[in-house]
Order: structure tokens, then sequence, then C-alpha cells
């Protein structure tokens, strides 16, 4: 390991505080890329091993949590690489949160299962960079650096992911149009 002059790395405690305030949200993002909780928890402890391993590399003005997300991102990713198409496992996850009245669980419930089947109809690559792009934020010259391609397939990628969602999900297209 290389440790940075001036610059002290994460400790134990830090990770711990880092795991317990947003393992979930890492899986949940795992989750979204790979439709498989098995290559989700894969990938967010892919991370966490490569993450601490690399501890010293942490630049001291980010934040830990941000950094290992990306990590997870990219341990998926590197876990889809892996696999053979089509050997992606349907999203099955239930919703959690037990302080919604049941119309709006019921609503959520709907909306959770019209999205997943929209999803499902996207290719790899589709669904990929749209959760890139549009859950993670990333950009598109990030997303084709990671995936080893053009920024012009990302944008074909995305473009056709949003066509696809908009005409299976017509309610939320006019929502949010």
């Amino acid at each position: 390991m290389v440790a940075v002059p001036g610059h002290t790395a994460p400790t134990r405690a830090d990770f711990q505080r880092a795991i317990a305030a947003r393992a979930d949200r890492w899986f949940a993002a795992c989750l979204k890329i790979t439709r498989n909780p098995d290559l989700a928890e894969d990938a967010v402890q892919d991370a966490l091993l490569s993450a601490w391993d690399k501890r010293h590399q942490f630049e001291q003005g980010a934040r830990l949590d941000t950094w290992i997300h990306r990590i997870a991102i990219n341990a998926a990713l590197q876990l889809l690489r892996r696999q053979k198409p089509g050997l992606f496992v349907p999203l099955d996850i239930e919703p959690g949160d037990d302080s919604t009245s049941p119309e709006s669980a019921r609503e959520f419930e709907e909306l959770d299962k019209g999205v997943t089947r929209a999803m499902r109809r996207l290719s790899d690559i589709e669904r990929v960079c749209f959760v890139l792009k549009h859950v993670e934020q990333w950009r598109l010259k990030e997303i084709a650096e990671e995936l080893d391609t053009s920024v012009g397939t990302i944008k074909q990628a995305v473009f056709r992911a949003v066509h696809k969602l908009r005409a299976d999900l017509p309610e939320f297209a006019r929502a949010n149009a």
C-alpha cells in the first residue's frame, strides 16, 4: 500500500460508521444494476474489501460513503461483465416502509411492479446506462469510460431506455413531462 504524505487513511471505526449508515443504499444501487440479490451482495462485499485495501488512497476531502458507493457500482459492473448474458434474476424486493397508509402502500406496490416490468424490457446495456445516468447521476463520459465504449453508444442506450420506460409507464411519463 502506498500512503499519501500528510494524509490519514480512514479507520476501522470510519468504515463501520459508513457501513451502518449506507450499506443498504450500496446494496440497492448494486441490485438495480445486477438485478440479482446475490450478485449485489457480492458487489458490496467486494467493494468493501477493495476500499479497505485501498484506504490509503482515499482523498482527505472526499466522503468515505460516497467513495465506497462508487467502488460498489464499479464492482457490480465488473460482476456483470463476468456473467453470461441472460442469467439475471428478476428484481423481487419488497418495499420496507411500514409507516405508509395501506392505500399509498398499494399504489407504491403497483408502481414498483410496473417499474420492475418496464426495467425487464430493457437490454442489459440500456438498464445499466439508465441506472448509472439517472439514478446514480454519472456523467455520460464516466459511463462510457467505465463500460469502455463511446459516449454516442451510451447516449443511444439511455435514449432507448427512456423511450421504452415512457412507453411502459405512461402515467409516470405524463407526471414528469
